[in-house]
């Protein structure tokens, strides 16, 4: 496969020079002046703590293109100004490099010198060089048919294992890595392992930056010994706790190429953890405004402790940094004529892939269409599916306002019921759809829990649909941040895939009104959304029009693009800690909160509080001498302790939870005042720690002794 001139020039700009370096540019006949490219007036690079961007590409790629009119007789240097910037090094091939070396801007001056003659510049260029996420320099690490180092890439792994297959993790980057479009065979290459001190791991010299210059220096008896081995398969071994070892894999392509992987390894007590990754236990570093003060009733301030994330998340600083990034570039989506337009474009479109792997949708089956939310990709799925107000759908009475009144204001609805602990009842979807024969058109039920945190199981509600002739649509606003979700059931059983999902961005760190519907592409093609406009449409006569299909049909107007962006980056993040620490994490945080609760007196906790297997991080309650209305205030005012108050959105299924039959509901003129019944609900993100549950438990019988003083005021005393 041969490089595409825009191939190169894209990647060019990840590339400089530093000191002085001779190089040889392309040369021409021409007599015009030699000068710089106008295109490398700024040549951007990346840098980290951890690393560089020595391993972004090969140096002659840049100077192919740097020297516009070069002599043939002449040559070529460059010299950079600030080598606290950038620097020089070479590659194995002792082709010159540049790299950079910390953050800021310095000039470089190209000079260009003809026999004996004195050497003269024949211009400057600027190189800027901005901080990185480490995981952000993947996407450009393969292309045409040779692989350029990835560069040093630190992705999660929280094993709970003595040991780390390094051999399957190279091999899940070299194969897997779909933002290239490249594809890998495992007979194209092989791969080499050697372990390190992380203390030369990142070491470049003018001669040499090849791992070979540094090994010997990993031998230091000075040093503490290295805390892991590695074999010949790849195959990492813990000996001992430390986190002073690096591992080096050297992949050759049969063709020649070849390139570096870098990981940093922290053996741990009970497992090999890659260091400098997202996990559980680092993930509040990752999370915007954690530390920001909040104005306490005392006049005092302190960071508030969030509970509140059913609600809605904070962002993660690779989302906001991300969102930043992009800002930079934006262009118009799908229809403009510019560099900008074309690579929002492609980052707009490569996001689709990106959702439909994260829910394990088929590509050939499923499509992805974005929304502003979930309750904005429910109704334009109700908009769509629903033909006539005779059509039938049954959900539940778990369900969020969303997954309800979307369906009811369109057509028929009926409702499975909940049991004494609130939990769906299967066999009641069963009845009604055997009791409908064959009448049900849809079955839409929740993921997860909003109220409870219950989990359905929505691939055996799925299976029953199906079984009666009707399509599955899932409310998953409350599932992706929490739990592994995948569109496809048992491999084996097609009848119980999931047909349609809708879910928000904002619910998964990413705060910019961004989220997706994965749906089946031949059922979306036969229907419309009652939402039109551009982009939507192939022609328009006077009194005619021709629809594209899904997903173009689906999203009238101009597109979210902030939300797309951190819709995609927040994807990544949340995949790196792994559903797995995640959901273990949350039961922790669930059994601590709820075993503090019961120790208080008057408490009443909504739902399961033995068997918490089935429940993401939320748990409600209440105190029969206690307004929770005035207690959230007062835990908020007492200890920035941020909690949720009233009915949640679900006012049937949080009602059947309290006893409150609906006779006497229709008596109460709104749902979010202190003589209104409620819950006061605490939901956990994976950032939130079992110190702050802590705090709220050992903050709630102060906030209570307060809150009972002002409800007397108010004469607002619980009905229960």
């Amino acid at each position: 496969m041969k490089f595409r001139n825009s191939i190169k020039r894209a990647l060019a700009i990840m590339l400089a020079f530093s000191l002085v370096v001779s190089f040889a540019p392309k040369t021409t006949a021409n007599a015009a002046k030699a000068k710089i490219d106008p295109f490398y007036k700024t040549v951007e690079l990346k840098y980290n703590s951890h690393g560089d961007s020595t391993y972004m590409g090969a140096a002659k790629t840049f100077t192919d293109g740097l020297v516009i009119n070069a002599k043939k007789k002449a040559k070529y240097s460059i010299k950079i100004k600030n080598t606290k910037v950038a620097k020089i090094g070479k590659d194995k091939s002792k082709n010159a490099i540049i790299y950079s070396t910390g953050l800021g801007k310095t000039k470089a001056t190209v000079y260009e010198k003809v026999g004996k003659a004195k050497k003269k510049s024949i211009g400057t260029f600027t190189i800027k060089v901005t901080g990185y996420e480490l995981p952000d320099v993947v996407s450009d690490s393969v292309y045409g048919d040779t692989v350029m180092s990835i560069g040093i890439i630190h992705m999660p792994l929280h094993l709970g294992v003595k040991t780390f297959d390094a051999g399957d993790y190279i091999d899940n980057i070299i194969l897997n890595n779909k933002t290239t479009g490249i594809k890998f065979d495992k007979s194209e290459y092989n791969v080499t392992y050697s372990i390190q001190h992380v203390d030369d791991m990142y070491k470049y010299t003018d001669e040499d930056s090849s791992s070979d210059a540094t090994s010997t220096a990993s031998m230091d008896a000075s040093r503490d010994p290295l805390c892991a081995n590695v074999d010949d398969k790849g195959l990492v071994t813990a000996l001992r706790v430390g986190d002073n070892t690096g591992l080096v894999c050297h992949i050759t392509f049969n063709d020649g190429t070849y390139y570096d992987e870098k990981l940093n390894i922290e053996v741990t007590d009970t497992s090999i953890v890659k260091a400098g990754t997202h996990n559980i236990n680092n993930i509040r570093d990752y999370i915007v405004g954690l530390d920001t003060p909040v104005d306490l009733a005392d006049g005092t301030k302190a960071p508030q402790i969030c509970f509140d994330n059913a609600s809605t998340t904070p962002a993660f600083t690779e989302v906001q940094d991300a969102v930043n990034e992009e800002m930079l570039t934006y262009g118009s989506i799908g229809r403009g004529f510019s560099q900008k337009s074309n690579h929002c474009t492609d980052v707009y479109k490569s996001t689709r892939d990106k959702v439909l792997d994260f829910l394990s949708a088929d590509h050939e089956k499923y499509t992805c269409f974005y929304v502003n939310s979930t309750t904005d990709g429910l109704n334009k799925l109700a908009s769509a599916l629903i033909e006539s107000k005779d059509d039938l759908v049954l959900t539940t009475r778990i369900e969020h306002h969303a997954n309800d009144l979307s369906w009811r204001n369109r057509c028929k609805v009926i409702y499975a019921e909940v049991d004494d602990k609130g939990r769906v009842i299967y066999d009641d979807i069963e009845k009604m759809l055997k009791k409908n024969k064959g009448k049900v058109k849809l079955v839409s039920v929740t993921a997860a829990s909003n109220v409870t945190g219950y989990v359905t199981d929505v691939h055996r509600v799925a299976k029953l649909a199906h079984q009666y002739g009707a399509m599955i649509v899932v409310d998953g606003a409350q599932i992706v941040a929490h739990r592994a979700f995948s569109m496809m059931g048992d491999i084996n059983d097609k009848t119980d895939d999931i047909d349609f999902i809708a879910f928000s961005a904002h619910k998964m760190y990413s705060p910019y009104g961004g989220g997706a519907v994965v749906g089946l592409s031949d059922v979306l093609n036969k229907h419309l959304p009652t939402f039109y406009g551009g982009g939507t449409v192939k022609l328009v006569g006077d009194d005619w029009e021709i629809y594209k299909e899904a997903p173009a049909t689906y999203e009238a107007g101009s597109p979210n693009y902030p939300g797309v962006v951190g819709l995609g980056k927040a994807i990544d993040v949340i995949s790196d800690v792994g559903f797995d620490d995640i959901q273990a994490h949350e039961k922790k945080l669930n059994k601590r909160l709820i075993d503090g609760l019961k120790k208080l007196p008057n408490v009443i906790i909504y739902g399961d509080t033995e068997n918490i297997d089935d429940k993401v991080g939320v748990v409600t309650f209440n105190f029969t001498d206690v307004n929770t209305y005035f207690l959230a205030t007062e835990l908020n005012d007492l200890g920035a302790v941020a909690t949720r108050r009233g009915s949640f959105c679900a006012h049937p299924y949080v009602w059947r939870l309290m006893g409150i039959p609906d006779e006497k509901i229709s008596t109460y003129e709104g749902c979010a005042d202190a003589k209104s019944p409620g819950m006061l609900r605490v939901s956990f993100g994976i950032y939130n720690t079992e110190e702050e549950v802590d705090q709220l438990l050992e903050l709630l019988p102060k906030a209570m002794e307060e809150t009972k003083k002002i409800q007397d005021k108010y004469d607002a005393a619980p009905e229960f």
